[in-house]
């Protein structure tokens, strides 16, 4: 069994066109989407479309749940303020149809894997598409996350960050993000997204389990041109969100 895992595509088609061509080349068995698809981007209706034809099993994200019923909150802080004017302009792009399909997302996700094992998929963990698990989240705070749990792959997303982890017996992973990988730091008005898109390959044979953490460069430049062109809000402080090089 060889799963491709995807996430936080977040509107981005040239960065998701990049990593279905890059998956094509790889022969994996299936594909699985850990949420954040449209929200964030400029096309967001075009990445529904996609994952429509797709039709792989997606876990619900947090700005998924948010498109379907936005609710507007007042932010003093500029990156809070321009990023729901843009995620709200999202949902204004979508159609009927294209929230029909983000109903049909999942909170969690098992996947049988080969050699009796489980893989557990989520957004943020298995309880709550917000929470963020890290490299420094303490054990303590895991055993409590995943009491409920015998899988032994837990796949999560939402941070954006690529992530290997072992915890006990068990691995974890983020695959990081698609559409909108950042390079951290604080305060998140000096946020930048890396110009590649981000995903990995599980492989899972018997008793053999091995992870592949990728990186896919993708046309950048086409990429923040569109921002403009389709008169997304706050366009030149997103496109200015992002290194070229």
């Amino acid at each position: 069994m060889k799963l491709a895992l995807i996430a936080d595509i977040h509107g981005n088609m040239f960065a998701f066109d990049a990593i279905l061509e890059d998956i094509r080349r790889h022969n994996v068995d299936q594909l699985l989407c850990l949420g954040d698809v449209a929200a964030g981007g400029p096309q967001p209706h075009e990445v529904i479309q996609r994952l429509r034809e797709l039709a792989c099993p997606i876990v619900m994200g947090n700005t998924d749940a948010w498109l379907l019923e936005p609710v507007l909150k007042e932010h003093v802080d500029t990156f809070s303020k321009y990023t729901q004017d843009i995620e709200y302009w999202s949902a204004q792009q979508l159609s009927a149809e294209d929230k029909a399909f983000i109903k049909t997302f999942q909170p969690t996700i098992e996947w049988p894997l080969d050699d009796n094992k489980t893989l557990l998929a989520y957004h943020g963990t298995p309880r709550s598409f917000t929470e963020r698990l890290l490299a420094t989240t303490p054990d303590a705070q895991l055993d409590e996350i995943f009491t409920s749990t015998t899988a032994q792959i837990l796949v999560g997303a939402h941070t954006h960050i690529q992530l290997y982890r072992r915890y006990h017996d068990k691995i974890i992973l983020n695959p990081g993000s698609v559409g909108m990988p950042m390079d951290r730091t604080w305060p998140f008005d000096a946020i930048r997204n890396t110009p590649w898109a981000e995903y990995a390959i599980l492989s899972s044979a018997g008793n053999q389990l091995s992870v592949e953490l990728l990186r896919v460069p993708f046309d950048i430049e086409g990429f923040l041109a569109i921002h403009f062109q389709y008169s997304m809000p706050h366009a030149e402080w997103s496109a200015n969100l992002w290194n070229r090089v």
